[in-house]
């Protein structure tokens, strides 16, 4: 995978990975348990261990802000936020390779036994070629637990970590969520050399004068008792609605929704770059709307596995993923899209001049990433980190062109910018623009 490389960590962080394994995956019904994603994010800021103790600290227990005119501190309580691990509260089955499809979307139930099941095949097969055997059928539901299983797998790939990988495998076993992929839907096409360009697709898909009454139908939907008594959270309960065959989104991600890629046998690094531009971009425009944000991640996640799977597998991903952008998008109310859409026709524009990708970060430029990166360390809010991680290491691949770095920069800078008045005691949160529907943190999954 030529725009592919691993990034450098210390020799402490699976250690700190490994105690994840210390909570429950989920929190509060729903939540994801997000620990380990930051700590990988700390790590490649060089943070020390007490700094990697005081994000367990934080993140482990309820944690505020204690903000005066003159001051802003923060207070972290006894009062425990994250669960312990869970046992199996029935005698449910074994997971084995005869049946390992067959309990699909079990997340209450068959958790445990799912990670215990990918724990063996990793020690047995080695992580490279389980991802190679299981990863292509959980790929079609990385749209569950609002991508964060698709998040959780792949960070873990991209440092290594065992201990995490059989998590994200099980998780995305468990919440497993596809988009009118399945055989009782109408004939889809993933992925193909003739559909239009992703950013020319984008323009066709969200300038369609459908997608503000499918929003609405998604919203509606979800608030009726078959969707509500699911108890996965308004955003994904919306995101479900577009699995229904009876309903108009799944009539049109089949319809609309085409992600082109190269035929196989040819490079990928071309539709990366735009995919990650895209990401990027849509973050930027939205005001680092939430959902929008875990877009970003989860791209970043796909990319990670893309290295140990198939040529056909790679496309599929990569096509699952855009299905899910697409949906996630929508259901948000597009927000910022005419400004997203406007800053790639300038990427584009842009781009057509540059006569070669693999650009060269100068020392002036990584050190300007890092420190970037080292500002957000202390937002209570892991998203923060975050996202500016993966903006980093895509510009650290310097696998792509100058003006996607200037895509990946001018995302970065506008995620660590604060409101006029907000200050630190915001912790970098998202103040500056949220959509209607995630404007309360407390409520974001809601």
């Amino acid at each position: 995978m030529t725009f592919y490389s691993t990034p450098n960590y210390s020799k402490y962080l699976h250690e700190w990975l490994k105690r994840g394994r210390n909570w429950h995956i989920e929190y509060g019904g729903y939540l994801s348990n997000h620990i380990t994603h930051n700590w990988i994010a700390l790590d490649a800021a060089g943070a020390n261990q007490e700094k990697m103790q005081w994000w367990e600290d934080v993140y482990t227990n309820k944690a505020a802000n204690k903000t005066t005119e003159a001051t802003a501190t923060i207070s972290i309580s006894t009062a425990n936020k994250l669960e312990a691990p869970r046992n199996n509260p029935i005698d449910y089955t074994e997971i084995t390779d005869a049946n390992w499809l067959n309990n699909l979307q079990s997340i209450r139930i068959a958790f445990p036994l799912y990670r215990d099941f990918f724990d063996k095949k990793i020690a047995e097969l080695g992580l490279s070629a389980c991802l190679k055997r299981y990863y292509p059928a959980l790929s079609e539901g990385m749209a569950g637990a609002a991508l964060h299983a698709t998040i959780h797998l792949g960070w873990a790939v991209d440092v290594d970590s065992t201990d995490m990988a059989a998590e994200g495998l099980a998780y995305m076993a468990t919440a497993f969520q596809p988009l009118a992929t399945g055989s009782i839907h109408t004939k889809h096409q993933l992925w193909s050399p003739d559909a239009p360009c992703p950013i020319q697709a984008l323009k066709q898909i969200l300038g369609d004068d459908r997608i503000l009454q499918l929003a609405e139908t998604a919203y509606s939907l979800s608030k009726t008792q078959d969707y509500k008594k699911l108890n996965r959270g308004g955003f994904q309960q919306r995101l479900i609605t577009f699995d229904n065959p009876q309903q108009p989104m799944s009539l049109f991600l089949n319809e609309m929704v085409t992600l082109r890629l190269p035929a196989v046998g040819y490079n990928l690094t071309t539709a990366v770059e735009e995919l990650s531009v895209i990401a990027a971009s849509a973050l930027r425009s939205s005001n680092n709307e939430f959902f929008i944000l875990h877009g970003l991640t989860s791209l970043h996640a796909v990319l990670c596995v893309l290295p140990h799977l198939d040529e056909n597998a790679q496309r599929n991903a990569l096509g699952y993923w855009f299905r899910a952008l697409i949906a996630t998008i929508v259901i948000q109310g597009s927000p910022g899209i005419k400004d997203s859409l406007a800053s790639l026709d300038k990427w584009d524009a842009n781009k057509g001049k540059e006569k070669a990708s693999g650009y060269q970060l100068s020392d002036e430029q990584k050190a300007w990433w890092l420190q970037t990166l080292k500002s957000t360390t202390g937002s209570l809010d892991e998203h923060v980190p975050k996202a500016v991680y993966v903006l980093k290491r895509w510009a650290e691949w310097q696998a792509f062109s100058s003006v996607s770095n200037d895509v990946y920069a001018k995302a970065a800078r506008n995620v660590i910018a604060v409101s006029e008045g907000d200050g630190i005691q915001d912790n970098l949160w998202f103040s500056k623009g949220f959509s209607t529907t995630s404007q309360d943190n407390r409520n974001r999954y809601d």
